[in-house]
């Protein structure tokens, strides 16, 4: 099983019941058509809760305790994680990845790929897809690794210049979740039938290998407005169309993560990275449960797109945690949780007020926890199992290595 051509496409802030697989409200006929033989996922689930360290997790197959970027705000991954657009760049294959935000990925190692989605304009919410599908028709031949990241589905929602009173969290705050959620699903349907749909058009599904996925989930209710805030079933749990020009392929029905693409596509594109990471391939028949892990470290900040962020130069960027020396500040209303689902329960655990939840992953309906200590047991194991645990202790500073430290008390290592 083989395949030189692969499409990427990532929807910030898709929620699972924001497609019409699940909710049957949204009105996306020319993208369900497109997308009908695609396999499904009930049950794929994000490593962080937030796009930079989430798309780190797609492009590498490690956790964020792994590849380094702990949070949206850390600056730098580990050193010495190989990357999916590096590796298949250096395997022969054309690829580039456009973006509606494409400044969100800087400092990465990744960033390099990643342009806007229109060069032409600066606004790209009023993106043109054309340079998109001339990209794809372009190089029609060669091997291919194209990614897509559309950010309409982001907080605003389309929204941005409109007199909105009351807002959406004053809505959501008077318990009038549904007719704020309206806004957000319209901008979901928009990148659906609007965007996708005549880039699909152009896609031979004899050729490519297409998965759409949603980067993390989003809030919308009393407990959780932004998906940053806190780690949520809503924003932990994201759909997953995939497609594999096999016959007879089927996609595993054991609960799946972010970090299994990443060994799927090297499988199926013959390239090896010695990769030893969670991640499982799609590949791989089998429906044994495993836990899957997200992560949320909003200790430094939650929003990485500021004016000092984008105007930064990169050779300023002197550690993970640091410019000009100097450690990013400190965010005295920081989080540090974690949490594993079996695609039955949720469990949640915030580090630093010692506080858990256990709940029904799909429904959201709280449960008896009798023993969170085996919760913390099985996060552990994750931890200190990592192939790639030396990564963490390569340049880093002191503010970092205390940072780590307390985690690590935390935890209870320490």
């Amino acid at each position: 099983m083989s395949c030189s051509k692969f499409l990427l496409i990532s929807i910030d802030c898709w929620r699972s019941d924001a497609l019409s697989r699940t909710n049957p409200s949204l009105l996306t006929p020319k993208f369900d058509v497109l997308t009908k033989g695609y396999a499904f996922a009930e049950k794929f689930f994000v490593t962080a809760p937030a796009t930079r360290p989430s798309h780190t997790s797609l492009f590498t197959g490690l956790y964020p305790f792994e590849h380094g970027l702990f949070g949206q705000t850390y600056l730098k991954m580990f050193s010495g994680v190989t990357n999916l657009l590096q590796t298949f760049a250096d395997a022969g294959f054309e690829v580039s990845g456009r973006s509606q935000r494409p400044e969100v990925f800087r400092f990465l190692d990744f960033e390099p790929f990643i342009g806007p989605l229109d060069p032409a304009v600066q606004d790209q919410t009023l993106a043109s897809i054309e340079p998109t599908l001339q990209m794809l028709e372009g190089a029609a031949a060669a091997p291919q690794l194209r990614f897509l990241h559309f950010w309409y589905t982001h907080g605003g929602y389309g929204l941005a210049g409109m007199n909105m009173k009351p807002g959406l969290r004053e809505l959501v705050d008077a318990g009038r979740e549904q007719e704020a959620l309206r806004y957000y699903y319209a901008a979901a349907t928009h990148v659906q039938e609007f965007l996708l749909v005549e880039i699909l058009k152009r896609i031979d599904l004899t050729e490519w290998t297409v998965f759409i996925f949603g980067d993390h989930g989003e809030g919308f209710n009393s407990e959780i407005m932004s998906h940053g805030d806190l780690i949520h079933e809503k924003v932990a749990r994201v759909p997953l169309l995939a497609h594999i020009p096999h016959e007879g392929w089927a996609l595993p029905a054991r609960t799946l993560s972010m970090i299994d693409l990443f060994p799927t596509i090297c499988e199926l594109a013959g390239v090896d990275t010695d990769y030893r990471g969670y991640g499982r391939s799609l590949l791989q028949a089998g429906d044994e449960e495993r836990w899957a892990l997200t992560e949320l470290d909003s200790l430094f900040g939650v929003g990485f797109l500021h004016k000092g962020n984008l105007e930064t130069e990169h050779r300023r960027v002197t550690s993970r945690l640091s410019i000009d020396g100097s450690q990013l500040p400190d965010n005295p209303q920081g989080v540090r949780q974690w949490s594993l689902t079996d695609g039955q329960e949720f469990f949640r655990q915030d580090e630093r007020a010692g506080e858990h939840v256990l709940r029904d992953v799909m429904s959201g309906a709280p449960l008896d926890c009798a023993d969170p200590a085996a919760y913390a047991r099985i996060y552990r194991d994750l931890v200190e199992g990592s192939a790639y645990g030396g990564l963490g202790e390569q340049g880093e500073t002191t503010e970092e290595k205390q940072v780590l430290e307390q985690r690590l008390k935390d935890l209870g290592y320490l």
